[in-house]
């Protein structure tokens, strides 16, 4: 019997980054030639997990944004590899578009099943930890 390996779904997730300005374009040019599918997240989404909001479903409803998840932009990637280079290509490209997106971080067998406002309070408070280097 073969093993079966599961991809993660090819997706980047926004946060706070507005459609139409210089890091949307940025990331959208990016995505193109990674073939990732983006989605732009809203409060909405902060009750649902990662998993579920890699592959396109919603399970929250209208929601506000929580204390402690500051509104700072995030770029959250899944289905791309680090060790053969592809997570590190797209990130330059995205840099390349002049996108400065403060926080970044990578979809984990951990963190599939956090939700939207665990996950940004957490690079939030990694963030502050570092001294807010973009």
């Amino acid at each position: 019997m073969k093993a079966r390996i599961q991809q993660e779904p090819r997706c980047v997730l926004l946060w706070q980054v507005a459609p139409g300005s210089a890091e949307h374009a940025a990331v959208e040019h990016a995505a193109r030639l990674s073939r990732l599918k983006v989605r732009l997240l809203t409060a909405a989404d902060l009750g649902t997990t990662m998993e579920a909001l890699c592959i396109g479903r919603h399970t929250g409803g209208e929601a506000a944004p929580a204390p402690d998840v500051p509104e700072r932009p995030a770029m959250i990637v899944s289905g791309l590899r680090h060790d053969n280079g592809d997570l590190g290509q797209f990130v330059d490209e995205v840099r390349r578009g002049g996108a400065v997106i403060p926080l970044r971080a990578m979809i984990t067998p951990t963190s599939r099943s956090w939700t939207l406002a665990a996950l940004l309070a957490e690079l939030n408070r990694e963030h502050e930890h570092v001294g807010g280097q973009a």
